[in-house]
């Protein structure tokens, strides 16, 4: 037999919790002393057991004691539906990373905080988590979305920052000619990192220039708005020709 006492250092449980869960009778002592201590026996060990096991799974205290309570309880079936929600919860804190991501994408860009631009890009994913997917749906197979994918992903705090730079300098510039010698030197550094990115990859490439041109300036593609897209597509026309 175990008191309180021993059974928390057994286990790791503190006392309190042990309390609580003699008051809301999860884990109630098998037996006491004549001067009223708690005793906890083999069986209580395990209950408890049990009991840290379903916690760390997700279980709320509620739906433990009633599953442990309950000898008919179909373990299968509220395992399926914790699973569930932990799937949804991990849908819910993928597009939260994503709308952190784009935040973070915003101030890097614009150097402040704007929060209208913050609004659009969280209520993007509040609204619909795959909206980006959607989108490229329209374009691209599913081999095509992948890499893509996986290309998003292999992409590190100094890439987005040379990208960030590079949008930054052509606004600055969108005003000149995109023959410019200013709007040269950006268009090389922006097909330097185009051909980076996608390598021999031509098709892929050429989609994902598609995409951006028909959808520019829409939160989901942010920051490449039109303006941005439309005098480099001018800039990388123009170094092209002179490069024959």
């Amino acid at each position: 037999m175990y008191s309180i006492g021993q059974l928390s250092k057994k286990t790791g449980v503190t006392v309190r919790t042990l309390d609580y869960y003699d008051e809301v009778q999860l884990l109630q002592p098998s037996s006491a002393t004549e001067g009223g201590h708690r005793l906890y026996d083999d069986q209580d060990v395990l209950r408890l057991q049990q009991i840290l096991a379903l916690k760390y799974m997700g279980f709320s205290l509620e739906l433990i004691k009633e599953n442990l309570d309950n000898p008919a309880a179909t373990w299968e079936q509220s395992l399926e539906q914790q699973l569930e929600m932990v799937k949804q919860q991990q849908r819910q804190l993928q597009a939260l990373e994503q709308a952190l991501r784009g935040v973070l994408h915003s101030v890097q860009m614009e150097d402040e905080l704007k929060w209208p631009l913050i609004f659009d890009i969280i209520h993007l994913f509040q609204r619909d988590q795959d909206a980006v997917n959607q989108l490229y749906q329209k374009y691209l197979s599913e081999q095509e979305q992948e890499m893509i994918m996986q290309l998003q992903v292999e992409r590190d705090k100094d890439d987005i920052q040379e990208w960030a730079c590079i949008i930054r300098n052509v606004r600055a510039i969108s005003h000149e000619h995109p023959g410019s010698e200013k709007a040269q030197r950006l268009a090389e550094q922006w097909m330097n990192k185009v051909h980076a990115m996608f390598g021999d990859n031509h098709q892929l490439q050429e989609k994902m220039w598609d995409v951006i041109r028909n959808h520019s300036g829409e939160v989901e593609l942010y920051p490449m708005d039109e303006e941005v897209v439309t005098f480099m597509e001018r800039a990388v026309r123009i170094m092209n020709e002179r490069k024959g």
